[in-house]
């Protein structure tokens, strides 16, 4: 008979969390590198600003390194060892978050300290007009304080901190609760955006395939072993280093980007018709549907704007930036889009609504960024918290509430248009600007004018809005939301590590060199926002009829454009695509976006689904063969053009 053998016992192997201690350091690393960095790029250097958009190369070339070099690097020396997907996109996530927040977000509050009390002069009267309606502890009163702020320490002297202790100190304090109200908001919709309406999240799609392991192939990340991914990557990255010559050598011949302009007559704004591999590569992924509703939208807006200007209207600049025609109308789509995307998750916003407020058993909510009970409760605490800071800062609890509302209308905007069409960057009407007109100055008092003055900080240049990168994040954590104590404290981190460090790296700066040779953040933008407020205090005027009739048309088309689609389902313009058409730089961005909608539904039309996937290693190469580019300059840059370096920014 024979012996029976004993059954082994299952080995126990510890749990291993999949938010881990060294992804959180290797993030804090990243975010570092970006508080010093952002300042850096922007202000110092010269060179291309490191984090001014939703998918900076501040983010992707720390990403690269660490994603691809450094994990091959560990498979071979110990492959049990190597960064695992959750934790490379808890690197990459907070990396992302916190991009939004070093190069405009914190310069423009630490210039909003120290300008008050430098710039005044007899003839902006700051002195008489604006000073007696500023708060104290919202901006530094000591004149020597920023005077060498602004001209650099003299000689023995040391940094004034605590000059500047107070205004930070309250200052810092809105900024963690407009953090706060973000992640709270994103957590509120992830659901909805990722499972519920199953958007793209188009601008994740490379740093997700790149924490993919591939077991097969020298790289890591699969689509790196495909031959087409090196094609992309070299027609991206090969006019970059060609045009690095002539950093050296000024009349070395350039490969150009931008092939002119195509103007379609007297008074009609003209196309740009720039090419950039990154707009190409991102907008790639896309829905056709998307990408084609914005090039149409341009066009009609483009189509429009000609002709008022003919018939006389007053439009504002053409496409300098954008016009008040556009801000308007995008703000118009804005009012129909916001309240429509909050009705179609009304079963979704119900569910939460129940959890958090009678703790509703049958909806579980275990595997969210937050409970829903936490994310309700901190959003609410957190907008109040805003509300008061304004209140406090002058504003009447009227226009506070008024222009709170606003801003949340454009974070919500601004995060749908990345999340859902891919586009890099999306700046559009300022909620200080559309408070003025909608309530009226004339409704307004002194106190409200300057107090909003005081706001274009954490709301002013919305190119890098911090819901933004957290709402593209929600789709990162997807892997990780079993640890989402861990979760909150990662991007807690990733918050306070740029936060500070741009707070402190910014400031000593300015001190050691004058923050006035900073450029245009620190003297002309800041100066513009308070002369501005002065000339609304003597001038004031109420809401303006032809503004509100850009709006109008922008929230009709909108309409028309849902109507229709729910008339007609096949109906191939989507309602999203005339906010992002209104929004820079899609303007300088638009014949990049139309070359990839032409190459995507080629490809399609050819080989279909089959030939999409083989085809997107190309365009994955496009994008990194443009960050490593960009890599590569910058530290050109660093070591032979410390204070005069080459930008490569997009716009």
């Amino acid at each position: 008979m024979a012996e029976v053998q004993p059954i082994a016992e299952p080995e126990i192997r510890p749990l291993r969390h999949a938010i881990t201690a060294r992804s959180i350091a290797l993030g804090t690393l990243c975010v570092t590198f970006m508080a010093w960095g952002g300042h850096y790029t922007r202000h110092i250097g010269h060179t291309t600003k490191m984090a001014q958009d939703h998918l900076p190369w501040g983010v992707m070339v720390p990403f690269f390194i660490i994603a691809v070099i450094l994990n091959k690097v560990i498979q071979a020396i110990r492959p049990g060892a190597m960064l695992t997907r959750a934790e490379l996109l808890v690197i990459f996530a907070m990396a992302l978050i916190g991009s939004a927040l070093p190069s405009y977000f914190m310069a423009h509050m630490i210039a909003n300290i120290g300008a008050p009390y430098y710039f005044p002069s007899s003839e902006n009267g700051w002195a008489t007009e604006l000073h007696p309606y500023l708060v104290d502890w919202a901006v530094v009163t000591d004149v020597m304080a920023t005077k060498w702020f602004y001209e650099g320490l003299p000689r023995g002297a040391s940094i004034p901190w605590g000059a500047w202790f107070i205004p930070l100190t309250w200052r810092l304090s809105l900024v963690g609760a407009v953090a706060c109200f973000c992640y709270c908001m994103v957590a509120i919709f992830r659901k909805q955006w990722v499972e519920n309406e199953r958007l793209s999240f188009p601008l994740m799609k490379l740093p997700m395939n790149m924490a993919d392991e591939e077991p097969r192939g020298f790289f890591t990340a699969g689509f790196m072993n495909q031959p087409v991914f090196w094609i992309g990557f070299a027609f991206a990255i090969f006019p970059i280093m060609w045009n690095m010559i002539g950093y050296f050598t000024p009349l070395f011949p350039a490969i150009p980007r931008d092939f002119g302009l195509i103007q379609l007559g007297r008074d009609f704004p003209p196309i740009e018709t720039r090419f950039y591999p990154l707009i190409i590569g991102a907008s790639y992924f896309v829905e056709l549907e998307v990408s084609g509703s914005i090039i149409i939208y341009f066009l009609f807006l483009t189509f429009q704007l000609g002709m008022f200007r003919r018939f006389g209207f007053e439009t504002g600049p053409l496409r300098a930036d954008t016009s008040d025609f556009e801000n308007w109308q995008g703000l118009g789509a804005l009012f129909v889009l916001i309240p429509w995307g909050l009705w179609t998750a009304r079963g979704h916003l119900r569910d939460v609504a129940r959890k958090a407020f009678i703790k509703d058993p049958t909806i579980d909510d275990t595997r969210e960024m937050l409970s829903y009970r936490s994310a309700v409760f901190g959003l609410i605490l957190s907008a109040l918290f805003i509300c008061a800071w304004c209140v406090a800062s002058g504003m009447t609890v009227y226009v506070a509430f008024v222009f709170v509302g606003l801003v949340i209308v454009v974070w919500l905007g601004i995060s749908k248009i990345s999340i859902e069409t891919g586009l890099i960057s999306s700046r559009i009407i300022h909620a200080q600007f559309a408070t003025y007109h909608i309530v009226g100055l004339t409704n307004m008092n002194a106190q409200s004018i300057v107090a909003l003055a005081l706001t274009y900080t954490w709301h002013r240049d919305l190119k890098t809005v911090l819901m933004a990168p957290m709402a593209n994040a929600t789709k990162l954590f997807d892997d990780v939301r079993e640890d989402r104590g861990r979760m909150i404290l990662a991007v807690a981190i990733a918050v306070a590590v740029v936060v500070g460090g741009s707070a402190y790296y910014a400031i000593a700066s300015g001190y050691q060199t004058g923050a006035f040779n900073y450029g245009s953040i620190y003297a002309g933008s800041v100066q513009a926002v308070f002369d501005r407020g002065v000339g609304y205090i003597r001038d004031p005027f109420a809401m303006k009829r032809h503004l509100a009739l850009w709006g109008l048309i922008g929230t009709a088309v909108t309409v028309a454009n849902m109507v229709l689609r729910y008339i007609y389902p096949a109906f191939p313009l989507h309602p999203i695509g005339l906010v992002s058409a209104t929004s820079y730089p899609a303007n300088r961005t638009i014949f990049s976006i139309f070359f990839a909608w032409f190459a995507k539904a080629a490809i399609l039309r050819i080989g279909g689904i089959s030939l999409y996937r083989k085809a997107s290693p190309f365009f994955f190469g496009m994008m990194l063969g443009y960050f490593v580019g960009v890599g590569i300059s910058f530290v050109i840059d660093l070591i032979w053009f410390p204070d005069d370096g080459h930008s490569l920014a997009l716009y």
